[in-house]
């Protein structure tokens, strides 16, 4: 009997495996990269150094440095939304959720640390795409305070206060990476406590009243 030439399913499992292995560890070397030098000025030379492939591998995987750093940036915000997923809690108002939602992303700043340079080459160099993720968080907040208004357990607010008050939010929580990496940080429960009353107070008050 004859052999075939083709690969054997196991064969064929085990190199998608190095093959995703592969791409990962050029990801996260790019990550890396961009990080210390910036998008603008990592290179597919450096990139492909610091994950110890040859430049070919890189054009392999993503065609083009374009791609392969439009894939990093949707890779590092896909990872961001599944680590803020929070489990659903029965009886959970509006400020419980916040500060468990709170714990998570100072817990994912800890992990994360070149998450947040990342997000302000973004901002720099991609804005339609920062953009995007801005919009979405912006949503999600706004969503959170319609809740709580819904629920009683905030003050009847218009449309414009709720969508200004969530600008307001997520901006306090953009700059959060910036106190996490001072050297007299506080701690996440100091911090945690803090913004939380920082927000029943501005919150709970019929601010827009003259």
């Amino acid at each position: 009997m004859s052999k075939t030439n083709g690969d054997t399913p196991t064969e064929t499992r085990g190199k998608y495996a190095r093959s995703e292995e592969t791409r990962e560890r050029i990801l996260a070397a790019a990550l890396e990269e961009c990080a210390e030098v910036g998008i603008h000025k990592a290179s597919m030379a450096s990139i492909a150094a610091r994950a110890e492939v040859a430049v070919g591998i890189l054009n392999y995987h993503f065609g083009s440095r374009k791609k392969m750093l439009h894939e990093l940036m949707s890779t590092q915000v896909q990872n961001f939304w599944s680590s803020m997923s929070l489990p659903r809690a029965v009886g959970w108002g509006y400020f419980e959720t916040e500060a468990a939602m709170l714990k998570v992303y100072l817990e994912f700043l800890h992990v994360n640390p070149n998450y947040v340079q990342l997000a302000e080459e973004i901002r720099r160099h991609e804005p339609e795409l920062y953009q995007q993720g801005a919009g979405i968080q912006l949503e999600y907040v706004v969503r959170r305070l319609k809740a709580g208004v819904d629920n009683g357990e905030l003050p009847t607010m218009g449309g414009d206060e709720i969508r200004t008050r969530a600008y307001l939010i997520l901006g306090a929580y953009t700059f959060l990476d910036r106190l996490v990496e001072d050297d007299n940080y506080p701690g996440d429960e100091l911090v945690v406590t803090i913004v939380m009353n920082m927000l029943r107070n501005g919150l709970t008050s019929d601010s827009t009243d003259s």
